[in-house]
């Protein structure tokens, strides 16, 4: 985290999706900083839904970034996330963890194949 943070007042998000850098909602992170790109540990898949990933459980390493963020703005992630995501805390590749969205249905929405999803910016 952060030197110029206080422990405990901020977090690690990990993004695979439309809060990348370069999306469609990255804005949403505007609060937070880039720190890195990363992988989750190889027990996560990707699925496709209306144009959108969907982060579920698997045998797989999937790519996405890393950003530190205020606590302050979990609420507003949750609701931007809305009903279809659950904030969970993950482990990412070399044994860090972070918190992302997974979907809660982890049946919706069609498999992608793809490790890295890259979307329509």
């Amino acid at each position: 985290m952060s030197d110029s943070s206080p422990p405990g007042t901020t977090f690690l998000l990990f993004a695979y999706g439309s809060l990348k850098r370069g999306q469609r909602h990255h804005h949403e992170l505007a609060a937070g900083r880039f720190l890195v790109e990363a992988r989750t540990a190889p027990r996560f898949a990707l699925r496709l839904l209306e144009g959108y990933p969907l982060l579920v459980p698997g045998k797989s390493a999937v790519q996405g970034e890393l950003f530190e963020l205020p606590l302050t703005s979990l609420g507003s992630l949750d609701e931007f996330e809305g009903e279809a995501y659950e904030r969970r805390e993950i482990e990412l590749e070399g044994g860090r963890s972070a918190i992302a969205y997974l979907a809660r249905d982890v049946s919706s929405g069609a498999p992608y194949a793809g490790r890295d999803w890259r979307g329509p910016g």
